[in-house]
């Protein structure tokens, strides 16, 4: 559904969209940029979601499986894509 340009009329939030970055292209970026990256919530080739451990304490994200009421269940109806970037 998330794609450039946005999946609605021009007047869509997201038709500003002008890249979709994937758990991939983000990761890339910051290692180039000097950052130690983890992976928290992401979404693989093939749609399967992934999810690795974190703690709120470090800073609650709503738009995700852990926090989003919407994501509760069996099926995830928002997934987000999730990365903690930090340099050592």
């Amino acid at each position: 559904m998330i794609k450039i340009g946005g999946p609605g009329p021009k007047d869509h939030p997201a038709a500003s969209h002008k890249i979709v970055h994937n758990y991939k292209t983000l990761t890339e970026m910051f290692k180039t940029a000097g950052y130690e990256v983890q992976l928290l919530e992401y979404c693989d080739e093939e749609g399967k979601f992934h999810q690795n451990n974190w703690n709120a304490v470090h800073g609650v994200i709503f738009r995700s499986k852990k926090f989003d009421l919407r994501n509760q269940g069996e099926k995830l109806v928002f997934p987000s894509l999730i990365i903690d970037a930090y340099k050592c």
